[in-house]
């Protein structure tokens, strides 16, 4: 009953409106109000700011400046190639992390998903990933929200799919059915030397926007948008910063079986930061 009360609250609550208003009012200059905004999220969410790259508090414009702050250097120490095939891509919480099987994706108990479905539909993609891995991260308003590379390769194309903009917070992943595939995301495919990788960006709730460093913002339509950059040299090391996201959402990251299992610290529940190891490398695992 709680499960059909709180999927039937948000389906007639018209979050994608607040998450349009929330984005305008994030991205507004205004002065005292923004550096009051600043501060009291800094305290209500413990932020560390002895990570935080710009010091000043009142260079940041607009809340979402500080929001998306970039981190100095040596607050992410990036996990090289002898330890682990692939690092975390973003800082946030292991929802669950396991193997694809029979297409299906695990939510959480009890609740699966299609693999399919998730990456827009083309069969052809899905089957890249079809009996591999995926890890997927919640990120928190706390956490740091920009989004990087897990290992070194060139981006080949990247599917929009519109959907809806539901919490993606345990209580959702626990009682809606289909939830990553009902959102709105932004699912990248790279070429790597060990095989495809995907780096699927889940939209949510209040989340102003998802934006990536060859494209900008994300704009939302009304059907899926597919873009081909194969014959551009889109080509990221590990460690680099490939987006961002606007308020806390959901990194889900997909890989084949033979480019190594889940790190053994990978489990659901558990806290991460970008750079520690997410895929284990094969011949430490053999």
């Amino acid at each position: 009953m709680f499960g059909f009360i709180l999927k039937l609250f948000e389906y007639l609550t018209p979050l994608s409106t607040l998450t349009f208003l929330s984005a305008k009012l994030t991205d507004a200059k205004l002065g005292k109000v923004t550096q009051w905004l600043i501060q009291k999220f800094i305290v209500n969410f413990k932020i560390n700011l002895d990570e935080v790259a710009e010091q000043d508090l009142t260079k940041y414009e607009t809340f979402n400046d500080f929001f998306v702050r970039k981190l100095k250097p040596e607050a992410r120490p990036i996990s090289d190639a002898e330890h682990c095939a692939a690092i975390c891509p973003v800082d946030g919480t292991v929802g669950q992390a396991e193997a694809i099987k029979a297409g299906r994706l695990i939510q959480a108990k009890g609740i699966d998903y299609s693999l399919k479905a998730l990456v827009g539909g083309n069969p052809d993609d899905a089957a890249l990933f079809d009996a591999g891995n995926f890890a997927c991260i919640y990120l928190s308003p706390a956490n740091y929200h920009r989004i990087h590379m897990p290992t070194d390769g060139k981006l080949l194309r990247t599917i929009h799919i519109p959907g809806r903009h539901f919490p993606v917070g345990k209580r959702n992943v626990s009682y809606m059915d289909d939830l990553f595939t009902k959102n709105e995301r932004l699912v990248c495919i790279f070429d790597t030397p060990k095989g495809p990788l995907a780096v699927i960006m889940v939209g949510a709730a209040l989340v102003g926007s998802i934006a990536t460093v060859w494209d900008g913002t994300v704009v939302r339509r009304s059907g899926i948008e597919v873009k081909d950059y194969q014959s551009q040299d889109l080509t990221f090391k590990r460690g680099d910063e490939i987006g961002l996201f606007k308020y806390g959402s959901t990194v889900i990251t997909l890989w084949p079986q033979g480019m190594g299992a889940i790190e053994s610290t990978i489990t659901p529940d558990t806290p991460v930061k970008m750079g520690e190891p997410l895929i284990a490398n094969p011949r430490l695992t053999d």
